[in-house]
């Protein structure tokens, strides 16, 4: 068995995991009570200031007043907006009352997590000096820790590469997606300029659409390009399985030696549908990659429960 100090240090740790789990409920239902009290006083003060204006009008000089005197009722509609005005008064000073209890409550909790420091630090440190220490005077239990301790790094590293691919997924939506608004926006000029005779003005709108179109995909293009390297990184052969396999060469349209405005728009409809096709396939890789990231995480969560049962049994 390990020192004495060790043991007690795991111990001490662990109690200050589940007393800041404990803390933790309950700040979250004191939040939850402030949140509220803080609503109620809010009502209650615009009431009180309904009730206040209601009885200043009376007091002052105003047709109100003036009305209620020629009706010789004034003195009890004061008397009665008075009285409605000490009783909002009396709300609004219990709302007061009912949310600074629960605001010291709420600082109360934060004073005692505070208190509490790190506690995940603390606890993996724990853990450290309790490995150190199997790992010294070897046996079973240090070959098995040494096992965990291989797989975890391995599915660390797989998750590093599949978060880099996750990013090269999300950069090659943005870039479609960009490319895709240019694509539609020039569509709609050469519709307009075949079929309306848009003039020289409607066409250099075009081409100018044309141009940052060609930009935006060229721009897609390197993205995906960069996607299908990061997945060869996690042993896949490109993206070629969900239909983006070749749109690398052929994304880059050109749109020089164009004569009619007929080639323009069949050059437009089909980048779009190039585009389309590539949209579904990177959100199928985007949704894959989901799940293998969710994957990993519960693989490492297995991992972290078999590494810390090795050490405080």
């Amino acid at each position: 068995m390990p020192t004495g100090g060790v043991e007690e240090e795991l111990a001490a740790a662990r109690a200050a995991v589940v007393e800041h789990a404990q803390q933790s409920a309950r700040r979250q239902v004191a939040g939850r009570e402030l949140a509220a009290a803080e609503g109620a006083l809010a009502a209650a003060r615009a009431s009180l200031a309904d009730e206040t204006a209601d009885v200043v009008r009376l007091e002052s000089l105003s047709l109100a007043r003036v009305w209620a005197g020629l009706r010789g009722d004034r003195a009890q509609r004061l008397d009665a907006e008075r009285a409605e005005q000490q009783a909002a008064e009396y709300v609004a000073a219990t709302a007061q009352a009912r949310r600074d209890a629960a605001d010291r409550e709420v600082r109360a909790v934060d004073a005692g997590l505070a208190a509490l420091g790190d506690v995940q630090g603390r606890w993996r440190a724990a853990l450290a000096a309790k490995e150190q220490w199997v790992h010294g005077v070897g046996g079973p239990e240090a070959a098995a820790l040494a096992a965990v301790a291989e797989q975890v790094g391995g599915w660390r590293a797989q998750q590093v590469e599949i978060d880099q691919a996750r990013a090269a997924a999300e950069q090659a939506a943005r870039a479609l997606a960009a490319a895709a608004g240019e694509l539609r926006s020039a569509d709609g000029w050469s519709t307009y300029d075949t079929f309306f005779d848009g003039g020289m003005l409607a066409s250099a709108v075009k081409h100018d659409k044309l141009d940052r179109a060609a930009s935006l995909l060229r721009a897609a293009d390197a993205a995906l390009r960069h996607l299908t390297v990061e997945l060869g990184d996690l042993g896949e052969q490109g993206v070629g399985g969900v239909g983006v396999d070749g749109l690398t060469r052929t994304l880059d349209v050109w749109f020089d030696n164009i004569f009619t405005d007929w080639s323009v728009r069949n050059r437009i409809a089909e980048a779009r549908d190039r585009v389309a096709a590539a949209i579904g396939a990177v959100d199928g890789v985007r949704q894959r990659l989901a799940e293998r990231s969710a994957a990993a995480d519960a693989e490492l969560a297995v991992l972290v429960a078999r590494r810390e049962s090795l050490l405080v049994a």
